[in-house]
């Protein structure tokens, strides 16, 4: 009774695949092939895997349903019809997708961080490098000695002539400027005007007053923005009265 049966499945599976016949398909995605996707007859459960152009061959015939499936694209059915016969290769296209990264951190790249100067080196502004430049000392280069320690050449040189005195005072004004550009991040030019009720032809001048006071100054230092902001409304009252004076 058994091998009648398996007899009778054997013929019924022969008569089920007779009419079926090889399919030629190519999977892509845009103008790139699809590598290593699985295509699946659902009428007959074959199942194959695209090559390394995409390609593949299975029987099928008119009336079957393809599904596409695979890592990284979104499963897709396809129907067989007359004219999907007609292309060699039957082009089936799918959509391949995207990962999107959950979070990206980038360092912050310094000089340290690439290795180009000790860690903890105290890093210079450009002001406050030429001041150092000018007035290093330099035992290697010296010429006289003041308190027991050789000085450069450059040092006396640049002493004598004032240029120290030059570049400290560029120093200062640098330092200004960064605390404008901190104000700035406080209060923008509309809001002093309208908040602080400054006349915008007297803004600029109202900033380098700010920050000659020296309270103001060291809220900027320590970054406490409430402080400062505070600050800024008592100085503003000061200077408006200082325009009005005039």
């Amino acid at each position: 009774m058994n091998r009648l049966l398996y007899l009778l499945l054997c013929i019924s599976i022969s008569a089920f695949c007779q009419d079926r016949k090889p399919l030629q398909g190519q999977i892509v995605s845009g103008e790139s092939a699809v590598v290593g996707i699985f295509v699946i007859n659902k009428a007959t459960g074959t199942e194959v895997k695209t090559n390394a152009a995409g390609n593949f061959t299975m029987p099928a015939r008119e009336g079957d349903m393809l599904a596409v499936y695979g890592t990284g694209i979104t499963t897709r059915d396809f129907a067989v019809s007359a004219a999907t016969f007609a292309e060699q290769p039957y082009i089936m296209e799918v959509v391949v997708n995207a990962y999107e990264l959950k979070e990206i951190v980038i360092d912050k790249i310094t000089p340290e961080s690439l290795g180009l100067v000790p860690k903890n080196q105290k890093q210079y502004t450009p002001a406050e490098r030429r001041l150092k430049t000018a007035s290093d000392l330099d035992p290697q280069m010296g010429i006289g000695t003041m308190a027991g320690v050789s000085v450069s050449a450059d040092a006396i040189i640049n002493a004598i002539s004032g240029r120290t005195k030059m570049l400290k005072k560029a120093l200062e004004t640098e330092k200004k400027e960064f605390a404008i550009q901190k104000l700035n991040g406080i209060y923008t030019e509309e809001q002093i005007v309208n908040e602080l009720k400054i006349p915008a032809e007297y803004v600029q001048g109202f900033l380098f007053y700010a920050v000659e006071d020296a309270d103001c100054a060291a809220a900027l230092k320590t970054k406490n923005n409430e402080l400062a902001k505070f600050k800024l409304i008592g100085l503003a009252v000061k200077y408006n009265k200082l325009i009005a004076d005039k």
